[in-house]
């Protein structure tokens, strides 16, 4: 079996996941409701953001990763603002006010900050790497011989 990854739908979900919790955030709902879920989706998108980025680590050769990079960078900051906004207590669903959530959220807070560093510092080193042509010279040349 053909084994694909498909990076760029996730990342589209997981901007819709980010956008559902700071919708939740803002809405005036009932916390209680809707708490353990928001906690639930903030521990999955943190879980799939560390995945994501090893992956696009371990895989030199994908064409599109530093676009991909950039998007996950992107989402990273999104969901940095929503861990941020839970600590402040700017939503409904809030650290001031549900005291037992303020060291988790401090936790994630911490992992996505060194997520966004290796995202960054392996931005970087992207630019300085010289990519090896795809086809070399001699090869190039053989197939526009008869063009």
């Amino acid at each position: 079996m053909n084994k694909q990854d498909y990076i760029e739908d996730t990342l589209y979900l997981l901007l819709i996941r980010i956008k559902l919790i700071q919708d939740t955030l803002i809405l005036n709902t009932d916390p209680e409701f809707f708490i353990t879920k928001t906690l639930e989706d903030i521990d999955f998108i943190d879980q799939v953001l560390g995945i994501l980025i090893k992956k696009l680590q371990e895989n030199q050769q994908r064409v599109d990763r530093e676009g991909l990079l950039d998007h996950l960078s992107d989402i990273e900051r999104q969901f940095s603002k929503i861990l941020s906004d839970i600590i402040d207590g700017s939503g409904y669903i809030s650290a001031l006010e549900i005291p037992a959530l303020s060291d988790r959220i401090s936790i994630l807070q911490k992992s996505s900050l060194e997520r966004r560093e290796s995202v960054e510092s392996f931005s970087l080193a992207m630019g300085d790497y010289l990519e090896e042509p795809v086809v070399s010279s001699d090869e190039f040349n053989e197939l526009l011989k008869d063009l």
